[in-house]
């Protein structure tokens, strides 16, 4: 057989048990699309290849935290790229954000009522980050993708190489998890 008739399963569990060809053949399949992925959410090609690359890394020092039933290789794949490219994105806001504010400016805002505005919105969002860390993988990388990315149905569909009926349930049900769990949580609304 030859590596193109391997299933993703069969080589992220060679990659775990520290067979390059394997790592070298999920490269081969995926890069593309990940690649993709990061390119747009951080608009710079040598970030995204960069992003790409330390995903991999990562793939090959904890391929065997990979589990089955928490999604597919592929979605596992797309979901370090994602995560990656958000604390790139996260990372250059703060080095800004801290930039940009002058010493005045900042015990100005310290005095403002605004502060406590701000501080309920970062409470809301912390409760919406752990909320969406219960939902299953799959559910959880399609909301974070149209919400947080902007992709629309169809891209997610394209860049996940999912049918587009996937990717409107797993929203649907997705959306129906998140409020339930934000109600356990007591969040009414947001």
């Amino acid at each position: 057989m030859s590596i193109d008739g391997l299933n993703d399963d069969t080589l992220i569990q060679a990659v775990a048990s520290g067979q390059e060809w394997a790592i070298e053949a999920l490269y081969q399949r995926y890069s593309g699309s990940l690649y993709s992925l990061a390119y747009r959410m951080v608009a710079d090609h040598q970030v995204a290849e960069d992003l790409l690359q330390e995903a991999f890394v990562a793939v090959w020092r904890r391929a065997t935290s990979y589990s089955s039933q928490s999604g597919a290789v592929h979605t596992w794949l797309l979901s370090i790229v994602h995560h990656r490219a958000i604390d790139y994105v996260r990372s250059l806001r703060r080095r800004a954000a801290l930039g940009s504010v002058t010493l005045n400016e900042a015990e100005m805002i310290s005095t403002s009522s605004e502060v406590w505005e701000q501080v309920w919105q970062s409470v809301q969002r912390d409760q919406v980050r752990e909320a969406l860390m219960k939902l299953p993988l799959e559910q959880r990388l399609v909301i974070e993708l149209a919400y947080f990315q902007g992709w629309t149905h169809a891209e997610i569909a394209i860049g996940s190489q999912i049918p587009l009926g996937t990717v409107k349930a797993r929203m649907r049900l997705g959306l129906m998890h998140l409020k339930r769990i934000l109600g356990q949580m007591g969040v009414s609304e947001l």
